[in-house]
């Protein structure tokens, strides 16, 4: 019995004592941004490497053993890709890093716009045991590195703030706009539209300032918020939306439902969005039931006549479909998919869009 319990308490100890060492062997990054090196720094005839800063908390904070601390810990290494950048951190600081605990990773432009090796570090992602696939995903506009150094206003981990800043937002129904996972599938189904949240600095700060399009693993560059907004609200994906008839009448959309059907009309498919909510004026107000019935067709018509320009300018400049359609093609008109199943990028140019808006005026006396 005392043999039994004797070694019983051994084997215990003995993996406790392991579980202690392998944590103090690694770090936590809460955050990575991910750069191109420059062009003027690589050698001729050589592949940009990848410049890669992390953010890390101090271990305490993962392992809620000893005094926690909220100062953030950065390091930035380079490397042919994220294998060669995860050894030179190794043998930096006798450390193996772990993504369990990552909240965000910011993508430098340079990096999105080379496919080559936005591959190559996706792929490397993949390989990784404890890698998470949900992890949020933002794109620097000038380098992710300067996003990630802008600690001083964030109050600790860069990584939770972006987190924490994308939880805040009540406009969307999930809270994750874009991921490493979502951009895996472009790289691996090349049939959607992307849009990922672009970061500028903004008071020390980092601030979504618009959104970065990936389209069928091509990027195609950045839309503005108010762009981004109305591709969100094509695709189902908000819970409220802000419509300004003037700079006196803003009118606020809830209750909101977007659905999309698919035609063939004149040989050409129609993606036809029907968007329905319940309005409210922000600003302004109607007092009666002739003005509200009037305020409802200006909030339609604007809304319809403001979706159709941006529908066609995306369409034109990027060869977009904003409503995202050919990812549904296949239940909504079999027809069209055989038509179009293995060209996406054709359906995108050929598709047009149509939109039917219906808004129910809810403030009035």
């Amino acid at each position: 019995m005392w043999k039994r319990t004797g070694a019983m308490l051994l084997a215990m100890l003995f993996l406790c004592g392991c579980e202690s060492v392998q944590l103090e062997e690694r770090s936590f990054p809460l955050a990575a941004g991910i750069d191109l090196q420059r062009e003027e720094d690589a050698k001729e005839g050589d592949d940009r490497k990848l410049v890669v800063s992390f953010d890390f908390p101090d271990l305490a904070q993962i392992s809620e053993k000893g005094k926690t601390t909220d100062t953030p810990m950065g390091m930035s290494l380079e490397g042919a890709d994220m294998y060669h950048v995860e050894k030179s951190y190794e043998n930096n600081t006798n450390r193996l890093l772990d993504y369990n605990h990552m909240k965000a990773v910011v993508l430098g432009e340079a990096l999105l716009k080379n496919q080559k090796q936005l591959r190559r570090f996706l792929l490397a992602w993949e390989r990784q045991e404890n890698a998470a696939r949900n992890i949020n995903l933002f794109l620097g506009k000038d380098s992710a590195a300067k996003i990630l150094s802008l600690t001083e206003e964030t109050e600790g981990s860069m990584g939770k703030y972006l987190e924490e800043m994308l939880e805040s937002q009540k406009d969307f129904r999930q809270k994750k706009t874009a991921t490493l996972g979502t951009l895996m599938n472009q790289w691996h189904n090349q049939n959607e539209l992307l849009l990922i949240p672009v970061l500028t600095e903004q008071g020390n700060r980092p601030t979504v300032t618009g959104y970065g399009a990936v389209l069928n693993f091509e990027y195609c560059g950045i839309l503005s918020v108010e762009e981004a907004m109305e591709v969100f609200l094509c695709q189902n994906l908000l819970r409220k939306f802000t419509c300004e008839l003037s700079a006196y009448e803003v009118a606020e959309i809830s209750g909101l439902q977007a659905t999309v059907s698919v035609d063939e009309v004149n040989g050409a498919p129609v993606a036809t969005v029907s968007i329905t909510g319940k309005g409210r004026m922000a600003t302004g107000q109607a007092s009666s039931a002739v003005q509200q019935y009037r305020l409802e067709e200006k909030i339609e018509k604007r809304l319809t006549a403001n979706l159709q320009e941006t529908a066609e300018t995306l369409r034109q400049e990027y060869g977009m479909d904003m409503t995202n359609s050919f990812v549904s093609l296949g239940g909504l008109n079999r027809a069209l998919y055989r038509k179009y199943k293995d060209q996406p990028q054709r359906y995108n140019q050929e598709v047009r869009q149509m939109f039917e808006v219906d808004i129910d005026l809810l403030n009035w006396e």
